[in-house]
């Protein structure tokens, strides 16, 4: 325990409690002392090891606090009882009887004649009156409250103004959280201990201290039960079926996201939710070999294929690092089978199922990508569904995409997906997507039968067509913005 002088008659005392410094800070600077700063740390030990913690408390001595107010006023200042003149002396006056009241009018009590505040304002006073037409007595201010000091009930002794000093100075920050200035006995830093000390303890001002504003009323936080966000539900359901999807997945999409997604993030909200639910749902199909690969088109006449084999293939040649080659699949108006038309290899229609035919292909899906149009097929052409689906099945392709429109309705798609499930397609290619925006027909589709949406086939800016790669959060957040 230690204590050294400071700055504007400041003294540091340092100890291991605040406890020992009370006594000592009292002994020096008298119950009245102020406390400015309050430090605790560690200190001592060996790297790091036993340390042990200390205080440190900068302190100053306090104003006297005592009433500066007069029980009485009896005489004048001295600089107002010189420059009053002294008056004549007056002939004495023989006294006069005071005049009785009328009977009819109650008697007025009698006021005694009070001093003035100072004594060379009595030379100026009137002659005696009567007590019915004496003035009011004048203003006397009276003592000061008092500010009673009671005896000490903190441990180890400590003065009750010390004390309140200190639980008021840890309250409002120590040294550190004012950023290392320290805080000066002005009247600002009496004001700020003023408002937080109890009111025995308060620093005397010479009049009451005002009474506390009201606490703060807490502010309430509500807690949102499961199922309690109806209107959230409403307007995400709503948003879903304005794009095609219906009213079953919705809801389902909306429980399982209220189910497990919020339960994970509960501050992203219901509709972030259910875009990474629907975002999970969608299927992806597995990446194309880097080498080669051969990606076929099929469905119905008149769905767009040939024109989305036109888009992906000039795609292909104009931005990829593979050789693109373009290949036909066309009915035999005579034979009843398939020809394949395969450039620059096969020029003139050949047999599908022909070894040659076949090798070429072959060699064109190893050598680069292979894009192959097929005849339009429809959910009744059974027998071209079985021939293109033979065909296929020697290819062998990576990718089988069937050209689905975004205007079919959701039954029709239905009963086209199930008609060319020989196929075993993998993909799904949304073409006719600038005529309407009901995309969650197709998407609801996709995830019904297990085909990725992999192709959009729009226009674009410059009228011609173009084929652009989708992604299941980009279709999540269309169908739900």
């Amino acid at each position: 325990m230690s204590a050294r002088a400071g700055v504007e008659g400041t003294r540091t005392y340092h100890g291991r409690t605040v406890e020992e410094l009370i006594p000592l800070i009292q002994a020096e600077l008298g119950d009245d002392a102020l406390i400015l700063r309050r430090r605790e740390g560690l200190a001592g030990g060996f790297l790091g090891f036993f340390q042990h913690a200390f205080v440190e408390i900068d302190a100053m001595p306090g104003g006297p606090r005592i009433d500066v107010y007069d029980e009485q006023h009896s005489a004048a200042p001295p600089q107002l009882a010189a420059e009053l003149p002294s008056p004549p002396a007056a002939a004495p006056q023989p006294p006069r009887a005071p005049a009785a009241a009328p009977r009819s009018q109650p008697s007025r009590p009698s006021y005694a004649p009070a001093a003035a505040p100072y004594a060379a304002a009595e030379l100026h006073a009137p002659a005696a009156r009567p007590p019915h037409q004496l003035p009011p007595p004048p203003y006397r201010p009276g003592p000061a409250p008092a500010f009673a000091r009671e005896p000490s009930t903190a441990p180890g002794g400590g003065g009750p103004y010390v004390t309140a000093h200190l639980a008021a100075l840890a309250r409002y920050g120590s040294t550190e959280r004012r950023r290392g200035v320290v805080p000066s006995p002005a009247a600002d830093f009496e004001e700020l201990l003023a408002r937080d000390l109890p009111g025995p303890f308060a620093p005397p001002r010479g009049r009451p201290e005002a009474s506390e504003p009201p606490p703060a009323r807490p502010v309430e936080r509500r807690t949102v039960a499961p199922g309690s966000h109806s209107r959230a539900r409403a307007g995400v359901e709503k948003s879903l079926l304005r794009f095609g999807i219906s009213r079953e997945l919705a809801g389902e999409l909306i429980d399982g996201a209220a189910a497990h997604a919020l339960a994970l993030a509960p501050r992203a909200g219901l509709a972030e939710a259910v875009r990474s639910t629907l975002a999970q749902r969608i299927p992806v199909a597995p990446a194309l070999p880097s080498r080669g690969a051969a990606i076929v088109l099929v469905g119905a006449g008149g769905a767009g294929k040939t024109t989305c084999c036109a888009a992906l293939l000039g795609a292909y040649r104009k931005n990829s690092s593979l050789p693109a080659s373009f290949a036909t699949l066309s009915q035999d108006a005579h034979r009843g089978g398939l020809e394949l038309t395969l450039s620059p290899h096969i020029m003139r229609p050949t047999p599908a199922h022909t070894p040659r035919a076949m090798r070429a292909l072959r060699r064109v899906r190893a050598d680069g990508l292979a894009v192959l149009d097929t005849p339009g097929l429809s959910a009744a052409d059974r027998a071209g569904v079985r021939a293109v689906a033979g065909m296929l099945g020697e290819l062998q392709p990576e990718r089988v995409v069937v050209a689905l429109p975004a205007t079919l309705g959701a039954t029709a798609a239905a009963q086209l997906l199930t008609a060319l499930a020989p196929l075993n397609a993998n993909a799904i290619a949304v073409t006719h997507a600038d005529e309407t925006d009901q995309l969650g027909v197709a998407v609801e589709a996709a995830c019904a039968f297990g085909l990725a949406p992999e192709y959009m086939l729009q226009r674009g800016r410059s009228g011609g067509w173009k084929v652009s790669r989708l992604e299941p959060t980009t279709l999540a957040a269309t169908l739900l913005p």
